[in-house]
C-alpha cells in the first residue's frame, strides 16, 4: 500500500468517527428526559400551600414537585403540532411516588372504565415509572388513587 491510498484510509475512517460522534451526541441531546425523583426527573421546587396539599398530607403522603408543564409535540403529515400537560403535583408515599391531578369544575371525570380512559390515561402512559395517579377533589376530602392494570380476562 502506497502512502496515498494510507493518506485516504485514515480521511475515511475519520469521517467516520466523527458521523458516529455527531449521531451520538444528537441523539442525546433530543432524548426525552425521565421522570422519576433519583432517576433524573425535574421537580418543581416551588409547592404553594393549598387545601390539596394539606390533604395529601393528612393522608400520609409527602408532596415533591409543585406543578409541572409537559411539553408534547406532534408530527402530523410533517406539520408540527404543540401541546402541553400540566401536572398539579408528585406526590410520594412509602417508596412510591404518584402523579397528582385536581379535580376541575370545567373538566369533570366520567367515573366509568372510557372516562377514567379518556381523561387520565396519557398521564399514566407518560410516566409509567409512576406507581399511578391521585385524583383529588378537594371540596369533597377525596383522593381516589388510580394505576394502570392488566385485566386477565380481557
Amino acid at each position: 500500500m502506497g502512502s496515498g491510498s494510507d493518506v485516504w484510509l485514515m480521511a475515511i475512517l475519520a469521517l467516520l468517527v466523527v458521523v458516529l460522534l455527531w449521531r451520538s451526541f444528537s441523539s442525546w441531546l433530543y432524548r426525552p428526559a425521565p421522570f422519576k425523583p433519583g432517576i433524573g426527573f425535574e421537580v418543581n421546587e416551588r409547592i404553594e400551600r393549598t387545601p390539596s396539599v394539606d390533604l395529601l398530607e393528612q393522608r400520609g403522603y409527602e408532596v415533591v414537585s409543585g406543578k409541572l408543564k409537559v411539553p408534547l409535540a406532534f408530527d402530523c403529515d410533517e406539520q408540527l403540532l404543540y401541546s402541553r400537560l400540566f401536572i398539579d403535583y408528585v406526590a410520594h408515599k412509602d417508596g412510591e411516588y404518584f402523579l397528582v391531578k385536581e379535580a376541575r369544575d370545567r373538566k369533570p371525570v366520567d367515573w366509568t372504565g372510557s372516562g377514567v380512559r379518556d381523561a387520565l390515561l396519557p398521564y399514566l402512559l407518560l410516566y409509567p415509572d409512576c406507581e399511578g395517579l391521585l385524583y383529588i377533589n378537594g371540596e369533597i376530602n377525596e383522593i381516589r388513587k388510580i394505576r394502570l392494570v392488566q385485566d386477565e380476562e380481557y
